[in-house]
C-alpha cells in the first residue's frame, strides 16, 4: 500500500513553501507549522504563490508522487497507509509529519534506538566519546539515532557502523535521497546498505536552516534516550533535548569541563536534571542492558590485529617497509584512540582490559 492522497499532498505541500517558511522570522513560526492542513498552509505562507498553489494542489496527482517516491529509491508511509509500518511513537507525537521517506531499511523504526547528538564542531575527545557510546549500544542490539551532521552526529553513526551487524538511523532534513552534507556520502551510503535514513521531506528537497529544528523533533520522537556529547548553548542538539523532554524522552547528557564552551550546554542540561553519561556502562545499564564483549565493537579492519594483541604482546616489525610500517603504527593507534590497546615501557603492544 502507498501513503493516502491527503499526507502525501500535504509532503508536497511543504517541499512548496519551504522557502516561504525559510524567510519567516523563527518567533512567528506557530507552533504545529508542518502539521498544518494544506489551505491554512497556503494561507500562512502562500503570499503572492497563493492562488497558484491552490491551482496546483488541485492538481496534485499522487500517483506521480509515488513514482517520484519509487525512481528515488525510497519507501513512504503516512499514518494511515503505506509501504512500511508507521512507527508508534509518531502516531501519539504532538508534531507528527505527514509522511516518512525512508532509504534503507524501514523495519529499524520499530526497533528499541537510542539518540546520540551533539555538535557539529565536536572537539576529538567528543567525537571519540560519541564513537564509543555508540558502538556499545550498536553491539547491544540498540539502533543508534542521529541526524548525520558533522562532528558528534558523523562519529555516532560512524561507531555504529564499526559493529558487525550494528544499526543505526539518520534523519535527514532534507530528501532521504539526498546526502548532507556531501562530505558524510561513505557514511550515507553505508546506512543505506546497513540501516536506514529516513525524512519527513519529498525526495529531491534541498536542505534549508529550519528544516534542522524540525528534523530534530523526529529524532527525539523515534528515541527511547536522547544523550546530547558536546553543546555550546544555542545549540540545535539542545532543541532535540527540549524537544524529547515534551514527549516525556529521558535525556542524558556527557558532563564536561567547565571552561570548555562545548561543555556548557550538556552542563546546563546536567544542571536542569538530565541523566549523568560518564561511560558507556552507565547508558547500557539506564536500558538494562550489559557492556557487549570488546572483540564485538572492534572495526572490521582491525579486528586481525586486535586478535593478536589478544594473544599476547605484540611488537611492531622492525623490518617492515616505511608504508608498512605507517600502516601499522595507524592501526595501533586506532585502536588505541578506541580505548582497546595501550603501549608497554619497552614498546611492545597489548590489549586492554
Amino acid at each position: 500500500m502507498n501513503p493516502c492522497t491527503d499526507c502525501l499532498s500535504i509532503a508536497w505541500l511543504l517541499g512548496e513553501v519551504g522557502g516561504h517558511i525559510e524567510t519567516m522570522p523563527p518567533r512567528s513560526r506557530p507552533r504545529g507549522l508542518l502539521t498544518l492542513e494544506p489551505e491554512a498552509m497556503i494561507h500562512l505562507l502562500g503570499g503572492k504563490r497563493s492562488a497558484s498553489l491552490r491551482k496546483r494542489l488541485s492538481q496534485f496527482d499522487p500517483n506521480a508522487a509515488i513514482g517520484r517516491i519509487d525512481a528515488s529509491g525510497l519507501q513512504a508511509a503516512c499514518c494511515h497507509s503505506g509501504q512500511f509500518e508507521w512507527p508508534k511513537a509518531l502516531a501519539i507525537d504532538p508534531e507528527p509529519p505527514a509522511v516518512l521517506h525512508v532509504a534503507g531499511d524501514a523495519g529499524l523504526l520499530a526497533r528499541p534506538s537510542v539518540a546520540v547528538v551533539g555538535a557539529r564542531r565536536a572537539d576529538a575527545y567528543g567525537r571519540e566519546v560519541a564513537r564509543q557510546l555508540a558502538s556499545q549500544l550498536a553491539a547491544a542490539g540498540i539502533c543508534v539515532v542521529s541526524g548525520l551532521a558533522l562532528g558528534i552526529d558523523g562519529a555516532a553513526h560512524r561507531g555504529a557502523l564499526d559493529v558487525e551487524r550494528g544499526l543505526t538511523t539518520a534523519v535527514l532534513g532534507g530528501g532521504a535521497d539526498r546526502c548532507y552534507p556531501r562530505k558524510h556520502l561513505p557514511i550515507y551510503r553505508e546506512i543505506v546498505d546497513r540501516g536506514c535514513v529516513v525524512s519527513e521531506m519529498p525526495p529531491g528537497t534541498a536542505v534549508w536552516r529550519w528544516s534542522f529544528p524540525a528534523r530534530n523533533r523526529l529524532i527525539a520522537s523515534l528515541s527511547k534516550v536522547v544523550t546530547v556529547v558536546q553543546a555550546a548553548v544555542g545549540s540545535g542538539s539542545l532543541h532535540t533535548a527540549e524537544a524529547a523532554l515534551e514527549r516525556s524522552v529521558t535525556v542524558a547528557a556527557i558532563p564536561g569541563l567547565i571552561s570548555n564552551p562545548l561543555s556548557h550546554g550538556t552542563n546546563r542540561l546536567l544542571a536542569d536534571g538530565a541523566l549523568v553519561i560518564c561511560s558507556p556502562e552507565q547508558l547500557l545499564e539506564q536500558l538494562g542492558l550489559q557492556r557487549v564483549a570488546r572483540s564485538k565493537i572492534v572495526p572490521h579492519e582491525l579486528r586481525e590485529l586486535m586478535q593478536r594483541l589478544e594473544a599476547g604482546p605484540v611488537n611492531p616489525p622492525d623490518a617492515a617497509s616505511r608504508g608498512e610500517a605507517a600502516e601499522f603504527n595507524s592501526r595501533l593507534a586506532q585502536l588505541e584512540l578506541l580505548g582497546l590497546a595501550r603501549r608497554m615501557p619497552g614498546g611492545s603492544w597489548v590489549a586492554s582490559g
